[in-house]
């Protein structure tokens, strides 16, 4: 059971993952808000996911890789709608 929840958390961060990896390559930065990323994983995020902290860049943490692996990082989650910007990394 224990493995079946990271699965599905895991897929949840690949659907991220995709959809900003399918970005056009001339797209250098998106600005979402946590709705718009819930619709997009499908499912509610976590309660500290309404916290700058949850958004660090931090390789160790499973949501965060999502976006890494994908070729974007954080900028800032700032604003009173907790906007998240993305940033493609450059080469």
């Amino acid at each position: 059971m224990e493995g079946e929840k990271t699965e599905r958390r895991s897929l949840k961060y690949i659907r991220l993952a995709a959809f900003l990896a399918g970005q056009s390559g001339e797209t250098d930065r998106i600005v979402l808000t946590l709705p718009d990323i819930e619709e997009i994983v499908g499912e509610t995020l976590p309660p500290n996911a309404r916290f700058p902290s949850w958004w660090r860049n931090d390789e160790r943490k499973m949501h965060s890789r999502a976006w890494l692996t994908a070729g974007w990082r954080v900028g800032q989650m700032a604003g009173e709608r907790a906007e998240i910007e993305f940033l493609r990394v450059k080469p």
